[in-house]
Formats: C-alpha cells, sequence, structure tokens
C-alpha cells in the first residue's frame, strides 16, 4: 500500500490583539496549518488576558494591586514574563526597567493607547515623575509560582510582552508540528523553523510619512531553515499622545520620557523578547554610545537618528542579508 504525502502549505491570519497589528504564518501540513493558526490567535488573546495593565482583571493587573501584600500565587504565563522582565534589567544593567509603571501612568499613557489619544483636554505643562525603583525588590518563587511586589511598584509588560509573546506562540506552535512559523506582534516578529524564501521583512523608516515611496529603510530576508530569529523596532516617534509631546519610551533613571537623539532602533536577535529589550535600550542613550554599547554585544542592528542611519557590525554577518533602501 502506498500513501500520498501532501506538500506543507502556508495559512495565514491577520487580527488585532495586545493594542496592534498581528499577523501569523504557519507553515505545516495542509490539515494543520490552519488550525495552528487559530490557535495562534486563541493563545495570544489567554496571553494578553493575562499580561494586559489596561485590564482591570487581568493577572498583571491584579498583581500590582496587590503590591506589598506579600506573595501571590500567578499562572506559568505571568510568573515567565515576570521572569523575563528581571532577566533584561540584568541584561542591561537596569536600562530596561519595566517598574517605570508610576511614571508612565502619570505621564498619561493610563489606558489602551486609543483612548489616551482620543483626549483633549490639554496636557499639564509638567509631570511629578522619579526615577524607577528597579527590580531588586521584587521576590520570584518558582517553586510556589508566585511573586511579591514591594510597596508602591507596579510592573508595566509595554517593552517586553509583545516580543515575549511572539517567542512564546512561535516555540509552541513549532512543538505542536509546524515547520515553519512566523509571528509578528506590532513589528515584534518570532520566526522559527523551515520557512518560505519570499518572507522578507521589511523595516519602516518612522522619520518617513506613511505612504511615501521611500517609507521602507531597508529589507531583510533569509535562508530556509532557522532554528530561531527574531527582529524588533522600537521608535520614539509613533505612540505620541499629549499633543505629541510624550511618548512610550521612558528613562527610568528619571521617569520622564527618552530624550535623546535616536528615533529609531532595530535589533536582530535569536529571542524576541531579547530583541525588544535592546532596542528600547539603546534609544535610551546617545547614538555613538548605544552604538558602541551594541557592538560590544555582538548585537545586529540598525539605528537612526533624525538625519542619519548607523549599522552595528554584527548586521553584515548576521543570519539575514539586509537590502539597503536608504
Amino acid at each position: 500500500m502506498t500513501t500520498a504525502l501532501l506538500a506543507p502549505t502556508t495559512a495565514e491570519s491577520t487580527f488585532r490583539a495586545m493594542g496592534t497589528d498581528v499577523h501569523v504564518l504557519v507553515h505545516a501540513h495542509p490539515g494543520l496549518a490552519p488550525l495552528l493558526v487559530d490557535l495562534a490567535r486563541e493563545r495570544i488573546e489567554v496571553l494578553e488576558s493575562s499580561w494586559s495593565r489596561f485590564r482591570a482583571a487581568s493577572e498583571l493587573s491584579l498583581l500590582n494591586a496587590a503590591a506589598g501584600s506579600g506573595p501571590v500565587s500567578v499562572s506559568p504565563d505571568l510568573l515567565l514574563l515576570v521572569e523575563r522582565m528581571r532577566e533584561a534589567w540584568l541584561l542591561t544593567d537596569g536600562l530596561f526597567d519595566p517598574t517605570i509603571w508610576e511614571s508612565i501612568t502619570r505621564l498619561g499613557y493610563d489606558a489602551d493607547f486609543a483612548t489616551v489619544t482620543s483626549r483633549t483636554a490639554a496636557p499639564a505643562a509638567t509631570i511629578d515623575v522619579a526615577p524607577a525603583p528597579g527590580m531588586a525588590g521584587i521576590v520570584i518563587d518558582h517553586a510556589a509560582s508566585t511573586v511579591q511586589l514591594p510597596r508602591g511598584i507596579g510592573l508595566d509588560p509595554g517593552a517586553i510582552g509583545k516580543g515575549l509573546a511572539a517567542d512564546v506562540v512561535a516555540d509552541e506552535l513549532r512543538d505542536l508540528g509546524a515547520e515553519g512559523v512566523l509571528v509578528n506582534l506590532g513589528g515584534d516578529i518570532a520566526i522559527r523553523g523551515r520557512i518560505d524564501a519570499s518572507w522578507c521583512i521589511g523595516v519602516e523608516d518612522e522619520r518617513v510619512r506613511a505612504q511615501s515611496p521611500n517609507r521602507l529603510l531597508t529589507q531583510l530576508s533569509f535562508g530556509d531553515d532557522q532554528d530561531a530569529i527574531a527582529i524588533a523596532t522600537s521608535t520614539t516617534l509613533t505612540r505620541r499622545w499629549a499633543q505629541g509631546t510624550r511618548h512610550h519610551v521612558i528613562d527610568p533613571r528619571t521617569g520622564d520620557v527618552a530624550r535623546g537623539d535616536l528615533t529609531q532602533a532595530t535589533v536582530l536577535h535569536e529571542q524576541a523578547w531579547r530583541a525588544e529589550v535592546l532596542a528600547t535600550a539603546a534609544l535610551l542613550q546617545d547614538s555613538a554610545s548605544a552604538l558602541a554599547w551594541l557592538d560590544n554585544r555582538g548585537i545586529a542592528a540598525l539605528l537612526t537618528t533624525a538625519t542619519t542611519t548607523h549599522r552595528t557590525r554584527a548586521l553584515a554577518g548576521s543570519e539575514l542579508k539586509e537590502h539597503h533602501h536608504g
């Protein structure tokens, strides 16, 4: 008896989640690929319901509300998020700090972004902010699956949550039988396994107005078999509110918005959460310092200021091939 083997096919879906546009591509057996795409959508909703700081009943909101009251039992998903937050804080010597929650809330980003930008009242001239308290006092008990926050500390997943969600979903779909996966959560992209050579990543230049023919800063392409590749871009030019005077990249050293000369950072790594963390940490430095900081760590990255574009040494030697557009 012989059996016909069907060639893998690609299924995809685009939708909104975590306050952003999501695109999922799955390369798998024809009967499996669409099921995995549907599963990805469901899994992202589960993660958002746990990690969102804009849902009052989310696990993260309940954890923040319980700061100072002792250990709180959390799900494996939230435990993972807090673990990665602390790891990222240590990785960047505190440049990435999710305890900016109070500052970003005081600055007006206290609801989903559509709500924040719909407000018409004039922004306050000054806001009382302070340096972030840091992750040192947060206790994670893996055996008991609990997290304990000191009084007055809240966690904001903004600069890590989407990247980590992309990694989680991409890894789980691969484990469930996908030959290749691409998960794009608002520009935080996780790629796993054998993929179609036509899957290219375009990095948009946020300095250029939307719909402009010069909007594409660069394009990244890759081979057809990647164990794990991720790309993340962070910018100070989008997610602005208060008549454009504030943005979502908060400097934990001051509690205020980042005021360096960098406008955008795109980082390549094996994991999307690390790429997002490194991109955010780069934006908190001046361009020369950020370039040296990334070069010293062997990180492939693309940085822009208002007038210049910089590439780290590792970008040319990365697994992704860059096609320059600017």
